[in-house]
């Protein structure tokens, strides 16, 4: 009788631990969700934090940028100029594609946007003629993984573009360290709408067989 009581006892605490271990990780996984929300949104962002602008992909202080609200989101531009194309056509910011745990968050410009929001910043002289020859649309990439930036070392990021008759053009991204972003520049296929891919190559490894 007493081992069947101590038993129960062991069976009583196996099963209590379990169930608090769950909840801790249940309570972990909320609040990181909650956090790659604010991370993503910008929403309750504290004043110390930077945010990510979201058409450059720019990382500042919230109090040095401009706040907009839309669908009950709250995103951050470097400047009024950004902001107004955002609310303009909204749907073109923050993309988002998914890769097992990571996040790509895209924006798209037209070449010529682009190069009207860098002459705005005073950042006209950085574009390179021969990068955008002949290119009619600026990308910017930034990777997320669970509530904070992803950092990917040597992979390679690509992107893909192909419109409805499966005609498709790719181009390989660079690293911005300013920006904390993949960029570059591509010229679109025909047509108006299109299937975006980002293509993620690693570092190649040796083997002998």
């Amino acid at each position: 009788m007493k081992m069947k009581a101590m038993g129960r006892i062991v069976a009583s605490f196996f099963a209590i631990t379990t169930v608090l271990l769950f909840l801790v990780f249940s309570l972990k996984a909320e609040n990181a969700h909650k956090a790659h929300e604010t991370h993503q949104h910008g929403d309750h962002v504290a004043a110390d934090d930077k945010v990510r602008c979201a058409v450059d992909g720019m990382m500042m202080k919230p109090s040095a940028m401009v706040k907009v609200e839309q669908d009950g989101k709250v995103y951050y531009f470097c400047n009024d100029m950004q902001a107004e194309m955002f609310k303009a056509d909204p749907d073109k910011f923050l993309q988002t594609i998914s890769v097992g745990n990571l996040t790509f968050d895209l924006n798209v410009l037209t070449t010529d946007a682009y190069k009207g929001m860098m002459s705005h910043m005073g950042m006209g002289g950085m574009i390179k003629a021969d990068e955008i020859k002949g290119k009619t649309h600026y990308f910017s990439v930034y990777p997320i993984q669970g509530h904070g930036e992803a950092t990917l070392g040597d992979v390679k990021l690509a992107l893909q573009v192909t419109n409805a008759e499966g005609e498709t053009k790719m181009t390989l991204l660079k690293y911005g360290k300013m920006t904390r972003t993949y960029e570059g520049f591509i010229a679109m296929p025909m047509g108006d709408e299109h299937e975006v891919r980002i293509r993620v190559t690693s570092p190649a490894v040796k083997i002998s067989l």
